[in-house]
């Protein structure tokens, strides 16, 4: 099975302009202010989110896994003037977690800007790892959500979105994947 092309949508799929956009996630970030931890995920210093983090220190990310009732998961494919992974397929809906924000209230507020849930009952912390990639170590922690309504995708984020069998996200051609997408099916969804 080939990745759709931006005008072929999978079957499921929730194009952008179908709804409202959900948020401000595509404003912009240049003023966010963000903490930087050590290596055991301990805040030391904060900063904005565009200048990087001091030598040695780390930035924090959080994410949801969102699923339906069918045990599908929401695959999406990020825009083409994303910062990092442009045009990349992914199934963390996520962002940096703010100066004083806590992983879980980071998360929600990522699945409120960019997919216009304004809450998630039953968000639960799946994992939290080191994640080392071109784009800068961090800490990632993913959290896992059960959608019962469908998303409003903020077309500055995201090209389109819609929910496939987890199997089919490893192997049916939806390439290129944001690494930490994949390793998160992997894990989550293993066999």
């Amino acid at each position: 099975m080939n990745a759709p092309a931006p005008d072929r949508r999978p079957p499921g799929a929730f194009p952008p302009d179908a709804f409202p956009p959900a948020g401000c996630a595509s404003q912009g970030y240049g003023s966010e202010r963000v903490d930087y931890v050590d290596p055991r995920d301990r805040v030391v210093a904060q900063g904005g989110r565009t200048t990087g983090p001091p030598a040695g220190l780390l930035r924090r990310y959080a994410a949801t896994v969102c699923t339906d009732h069918a045990g599908r998961v929401l695959l999406y494919r990020r825009t083409a003037s994303a910062p990092a992974y442009p045009d990349h397929y992914d199934v963390l809906i996520g962002g940096a977690v703010r100066s004083g924000e806590e992983y879980r209230a980071a998360a929600l507020r990522e699945l409120r800007e960019e997919l216009g849930w304004e809450r998630a009952p039953g968000l639960t912390e799946a994992y939290r790892l080191r994640v080392d990639d071109p784009h800068g170590a961090c800490f990632l922690t993913v959290h896992r959500w059960v959608a019962d309504r469908a998303p409003r995708p903020d077309p500055g984020e995201i090209a389109w979105c819609g929910f496939v069998a987890p199997l089919a996200v490893l192997t049916g051609g939806y390439t290129p994947m944001v690494p930490a997408g994949a390793e998160a099916v992997r894990r989550l969804f293993p066999g």
